[in-house]
């Protein structure tokens, strides 16, 4: 169960958000036209990205930095990874242009479930990954990417996820779902499906179906901050948003659940350092 009503702000938002929130994945295609930095940044799923135009470059903090340019490769990012990210635009076109798919923690969880004979050999994906993409993973993905970029039942959608992740599997890699479900992963996922929306820990509890006091305190079991994980929610979802999107700034904080565009890019500015205006 959603909430009914997403909105904070009212009729700001268009009517089909660029970013693909799906119960089974996220997907993404950034595309900038100057150099962007972000320190710090979070990836809440586990990930795979592909770079189309320019060069990415990832660095986790005191190891060497990994670059990823418009070779048949992809890079493989572990949950909860945090990293220096850095895109420059190709030096011909002046552009970059990339992919980003997001598998959910559930979709993780269900795969590694059904699939543990194969697995159980493979060490797990730890930080990030570059990898060849070669002719048959190549298949696999965009496969996977013509059910996910259109119209599709859950169980089309979820049956292509997973042959991407049994590609990759056969490749090495293998993104591992955690013990259980820590209540601040259901968490997140909960909240990053409505970014836009007047979340609290009362109506937040009430959709994971226990009590606040019950949430509150299992959160600082978890040593997690309702408020902060909110924000650090929005914020990269606002990120994305100005890598996708032609939106206002004012469309932008909207579906950030921000009404004042002030007060939005002042705490964009305090998460990544830099203004929302500069990452255009």
């Amino acid at each position: 169960m959603q909430p009914e009503n997403h909105s904070n702000a009212g009729n700001l938002l268009p009517d089909q958000l660029p970013v693909n929130h799906d119960r089974l994945f996220s997907l993404a295609q950034p595309f900038l036209q100057q150099p962007h930095q972000a320190s710090n940044f979070r990836f809440f799923e586990p990930s795979l990205l592909r770079v189309h135009s320019g060069q990415l470059t990832l660095r986790l903090e005191h190891e060497p930095p990994e670059m990823l340019g418009n070779s048949p490769h992809l890079m493989v990012i572990s949950q909860h990874t945090q990293a220096h990210v850095s895109k420059m635009p190709d030096a011909e076109t002046g552009v970059f242009s990339s992919l980003f798919l997001g598998f959910s923690p559930s979709l993780i969880a269900g795969f590694y479930r059904d699939n543990a004979p194969l697995l159980t050999p493979l060490p797990a994906l730890n930080g990030f990954q570059i990898i060849p993409l070669d002719d048959e993973l190549q298949e696999t993905l965009d496969y996977c990417l013509r059910a996910i970029s259109n119209p599709a039942s859950t169980a089309v959608q979820q049956n292509r996820l997973t042959g991407v992740l049994i590609a990759l599997a056969e490749r090495g890699i293998l993104f591992m779902p955690r013990a259980g479900e820590p209540l601040g992963t259901r968490l997140t996922t909960l909240l990053s499906s409505a970014p836009e929306f007047a979340w609290t820990a009362a109506n937040a509890s009430q959709q994971l179906a226990m009590s606040e006091a019950t949430l509150r305190r299992r959160l600082v079991e978890e040593q997690i901050s309702f408020r902060t994980l909110l924000q650090d929610i929005r914020m990269h979802h606002a990120m994305t948003l100005l890598q996708t999107t032609r939106w206002s700034l004012s469309q932008i904080a909207d579906a950030c659940g921000y009404r004042a565009s002030s007060r939005f890019s002042l705490r964009f500015r305090q998460r990544f350092g830099c203004s929302p205006s500069a990452i255009r």
